[in-house]
């Protein structure tokens, strides 16, 4: 029997940024995508995902599949490998579920496009087996790049890497800074609002980037990554109201991110981290940026919604550190930070109708 977990995410800093080429900080969670696999005598592999009732048939001829729906990632898995010239013989019968909220930002499809991804690269016996960068990259190709769809990378990154991951997008080769550190206090909120996770991507992707184009033309100067916002401001008059908006939330929360990245990926932190003094000052920064990065999400990103805010304003009250949502937002997931009183921001969440998860920071994609 093969068991392989890949886990989902919360994005710490970024969202709706990499999508332009700006950072992310990214945690990887303990919520997953499950896989079970045995041997078949049969010329196929046959999966049945159990949390969404359906079942497929991979024949094994070595020949790339058709799609039967706009977002059929595992047989566009197989056909990445196939275009790399590996070939698969042995057939298996194949169980996924997973804990992961379905449709509510926290990377449920690319932990099971990794977790699939590393099972094939786990019984092909033709070619090298990939690296984990590798594998991050075409778990990127596999959901975004074959369906033209809205998103980065960051989530596939950090279903195969885990702990935290600092990525920075260049040419097509990001840069990875992984951290594998223990940090507490974590809750997971589920608003089970439905939500369109890829309608959803595109609408503001699209709205970010004519903002961008639009001010580069009456700015010749501008730089996304260097930038001032206060250079910037001047030129904001000339741009109607909902690219203004864009602008300044994404160049704000650019600002975050880069401080966030000094506060987490540094050798004080490597040094002090048993220091109760330093570890508390760590997490009350920590949780002013993530309150700081949710407010430009909410008000100039525009992401949010009554049910998250409702959910994010009982966990501040009840004395958490900071919370934001989740992922592309408009619905889904929420999360929120104190450390060791998990269990009011449980209660918190309960209270306005959410599902609540305590979750710790997981290891990458492995079998277990």
């Amino acid at each position: 029997m093969i068991r392989v977990r890949a886990p989902g995410r919360v994005t710490l800093f970024g969202e709706h940024q990499d999508y332009i080429d700006y950072p992310t900080i990214s945690l990887a969670i303990s919520k997953y995508i499950y896989l079970e696999a045995k041997k078949a005598s049969s010329s196929y592999l046959s999966i049945k995902i159990s949390d969404l009732n359906e079942e497929i048939e991979i024949k094994l001829n070595n020949k790339e599949l058709e799609y039967s729906s706009k977002r059929d990632y595992l047989r566009s898995a197989y056909n990445q490998y196939l275009r790399k010239g590996y070939r698969f013989q042995k057939g298996y019968k194949v169980n996924i579920s997973g804990d992961i909220p379905i449709n509510a930002g926290a990377a449920s499809s690319s932990a099971l496009v990794i977790a699939w991804l590393f099972f094939l690269n786990l019984i092909c016996k033709t070619h090298q087996k990939l690296n984990k960068y590798q594998l991050a990259l075409m778990g990127y190709y596999t959901e975004v790049k074959e369906f033209n769809e809205g998103g980065g990378n960051m989530d596939h990154f950090t279903s195969v890497y885990g702990g935290i991951i600092h990525l920075e997008p260049k040419e097509n080769r990001p840069e990875v800074l992984n951290k594998k550190i223990k940090l507490d206090g974590f809750v997971l909120g589920n608003s089970l609002e439905k939500k369109e996770t890829v309608d959803d991507l595109f609408r503001v992707k699209n709205i970010t980037k004519e903002a961008f184009l639009k001010l580069r033309d009456i700015m010749p100067n501008f730089n996304q990554y260097l930038t001032s916002l206060e250079d910037v401001k001047k030129f904001l008059p000339n741009l109607k109201k909902e690219y203004q908006r864009k602008v300044i939330g994404n160049i704000i929360n650019r600002d975050i991110t880069t401080k966030a990245k000094k506060l987490i990926f540094n050798e004080d932190f490597d040094k002090n981290f048993k220091n109760e003094e330093f570890i508390n000052n760590f997490y009350i920064n920590l949780g002013n940026l993530l309150n700081k990065h949710h407010y430009q999400l909410k008000e100039n990103i525009g992401v949010s919604t009554e049910k998250i805010e409702n959910m994010i304003s009982n966990c501040i009250e009840a004395g958490a550190l900071g919370a934001k949502i989740n992922g592309s937002g408009f619905g889904g997931t929420m999360f929120a930070l104190f450390p060791n009183n998990e269990d009011l921001l449980v209660e918190s969440i309960e209270k306005v109708g959410g599902e609540a998860f305590k979750i710790e920071i997981s290891n990458g994609v492995e079998l277990y």
